[in-house]
């Protein structure tokens, strides 16, 4: 009865060992520490872009005065027909919008507040508005998902989002894909630029890709690509095998150490 029992013991220690190593490898953030504390950046503001959708709406006391500026004009498409509802505009290549009444403005380069600000004022300046008010919002902030299973596209409204919201808005599982290795394309001032960022080193909160910019691609890379998906499913159909040969294991060396010990 002894050797079977040490055969028992050895399958039950290697089986541990296998699901504590699988469970390793598909952690997130392994080198975060409790207690530990770690300086943390403020989220950047989003600045606009030639491409851009923006929704613009100007209010006032006095309807009739704001009328004028949420009627559609160049670029822009009315989004209702109601004379205070928002107008969309495409930031064209050059980074304008031609907006009514003001006339042709650069926004590019900007922040939503900064819009803002500037409509208002140039208002106020021409004499139109006493104390106008001025919302601007994105129209297209969106960011596409990649994986190898499929993908999605996220719509992030105003932002901020960060990588790890869309680890989570896409469903992706660490046991699919290289969580070591996740790729960020963006295109900024013409050029296309690739990130990587490894989302198990916490370091990833300095990383320019971890909080994301409009138009911003996320791919999640296969782990071991060059496995096969039936090679990689008989592999994860292991895992809960491993487990249940781990809690056998475990309950019949309990029972060696109880009778060794009646012995």
């Amino acid at each position: 009865m002894r050797k079977p029992l040490n055969w028992l013991l050895l399958a039950g220690l290697v089986a541990m060992a296998c699901s504590c190593a699988s469970s390793k490898k598909w952690t997130y953030l392994r080198d975060f520490e409790y207690g530990d504390v770690y300086e943390a950046a403020n989220a950047p503001e989003l600045r606009l872009q030639p491409g851009d959708e923006v929704m613009i709406q100007v209010r006032s006391t006095n309807p009739e005065l704001a009328a004028p500026f949420n009627a559609g004009a160049g670029l822009s498409t009315v989004e209702s027909a109601a004379p205070t509802s928002a107008v969309k505009y495409l930031i064209d290549p050059k980074g304008y919008i031609d907006f009514p009444v003001i006339g042709t403005i650069k926004i590019e380069g900007k922040t939503l507040k900064e819009v803002k600000e500037m409509i208002a004022s140039r208002i106020i300046e021409m004499g139109y508005i006493k104390e106008p008010i001025v919302d601007v919002s994105m129209g297209n902030f969106n960011i596409t998902v990649l994986k190898e299973t499929g993908g999605n596209i996220i719509q992030a409204g105003n932002g901020p989002i960060n990588l790890l919201q869309v680890v989570a808005q896409s469903g992706t599982g660490g046991q699919l894909v290289n969580v070591k290795d996740v790729m960020v394309i963006r295109t900024e001032d013409g050029v296309r630029k690739a990130y990587s960022v490894n989302l198990q080193k916490k370091d990833l909160f300095d990383s320019p890709a971890f909080y994301l910019q409009q138009n911003d691609i996320v791919y999640f890379k296969p782990k071991g690509s060059r496995e096969s998906q039936p090679f990689r499913t008989f592999i994860s159909s292991l895992s809960p095998v491993i487990t249940l040969g781990s809690v056998i294991s475990t309950f019949f060396i309990w029972m060696k150490l109880i009778d060794d010990g009646n012995e």
